[in-house]
């Protein structure tokens, strides 16, 4: 079917005059905090243009390589850069990401995609409400449309009001350590909390609180190829196409761990003749022009004295401590894999603590 500047003809149809009527898609929307787009960014916001959508990036400073027939905008329209809320731990903005998509669905009828989300078919939905399945009992909001109406929009714009709310979809051992902390005068802010509180989570349960969740479109729609069979869309051998269906409108690339595995494993570019390079072909991306950058892993400088100091620390109160890994975790700023090796490393060599000295 033909494409237009302003939308697609998605069926024919006729007006009083003979005059064939336009189906206009619906306009899109996304984030950028970073600097500039790597090639991956750059096929997925042009796969939106290409198909024939009105697509908008915004950002808090210009972007100097947004691709042809995407448009741009000032992010400050929608939610304000300061405070900009970095998860504690690991200082990504993704929470920052997830209150300011909840305001541009309040402000604008645009839908919202991650950068990460490549367009296979035109997001032609006319309900407004556009999400669907990543795994059972999981929506994902890398895709997320919601009239202004919505009874789910409003609930999570008011439940994020309190940025140190205790979640109801946590386990309840979760909820009475929080309540804990919180009833001892450390609040857990939102910004502490574990990673994708305010995504996922909180979208699928305000969504079957309010029944909205019927709208969500199987996992084929937007999440064909899964979280753990990412690496497939990269490999030749694998072709994820036979695991698309009528339904299928998206694809999403898991930049998060895919564009770490590019950089660093596969000289930053698809394998040739995988499905994503044959994107990168009918989109005319250039990796060589966009590089996906170094992943930069923050870590304190520690002498090895006090390194080895720290993660005994570790280790210990993950042994003797009644807390949680979750807790742990808030406490010494890492991630639960360093907590359990640090414990484990403890566990390993205690016996050669009593082992007898020789005479």
């Amino acid at each position: 079917m033909p494409c237009y500047p302003w939308g697609k003809v998605t069926r024919g149809a006729y007006g009083a005059k003979g005059i064939i009527m336009v189906k206009q898609l619906p306009e899109i929307a996304s984030l950028w905090i970073g600097g500039r787009l790597s090639w991956l960014e750059q096929l997925c916001l042009k796969s939106f243009a290409d198909m024939g959508h009105h697509i908008t990036l915004y950002s808090y400073e210009p972007i100097p390589n947004v691709p042809k027939g995407v448009h741009v905008a000032d992010a400050e329209e929608i939610y304000p850069s300061t405070p900009m809320l970095r998860h504690v731990r690991t200082g990504s903005p993704a929470i920052h990401a997830d209150m300011w998509r909840l305001n541009l669905l309040r402000k604008t009828d645009k839908i919202w995609v991650d950068a990460d989300m490549y367009c296979y078919r035109p997001f032609d939905d006319p309900s407004g409400f556009v999400f669907g399945w990543e795994k059972p009992g999981l929506v994902c909001n890398a895709v997320l449309g919601l009239p202004r109406e919505s009874e789910t929009l409003n609930a999570l714009l008011d439940f994020f009001k309190d940025e140190y709310a205790i979640a109801p979809w946590l386990k309840p051992w979760q909820i009475r350590e929080l309540e804990a902390e919180r009833d001892a005068g450390r609040p857990v802010h939102m910004t502490a909390q574990n990673w994708g509180f305010t995504g996922p989570a909180s979208v699928t349960y305000f969504l079957q609180k309010t029944g909205e969740i019927e709208h969500a479109r199987p996992e084929a729609a937007f999440y064909p190829v899964s979280y753990p069979d990412r690496n497939h869309m990269i490999i030749s051998r694998f072709n994820v196409e036979e695991r698309f269906t009528d339904e299928t409108r998206g694809v999403h690339f898991w930049a998060r761990r895919m564009k770490p595995r590019l950089e660093e494993k596969e000289n930053n570019r698809p394998r040739r003749g995988s499905f994503m390079d044959r994107l990168l072909d009918k989109h005319e991306i250039n990796p060589d022009e966009a590089l996906i950058p170094p992943k930069v892993v923050k870590t304190k400088m520690r002498t090895p004295e006090d390194e080895a100091l720290f993660r005994a620390k570790v280790g210990l109160a993950a042994i003797k401590s009644d807390a949680s890994m979750d807790k742990l975790s808030r406490d010494f700023l890492v991630d639960k894999q360093f907590i359990k090796e640090c414990r484990d490393t403890i566990v390993q060599n205690a016996s050669k603590l009593f082992v007898p000295e020789a005479r």
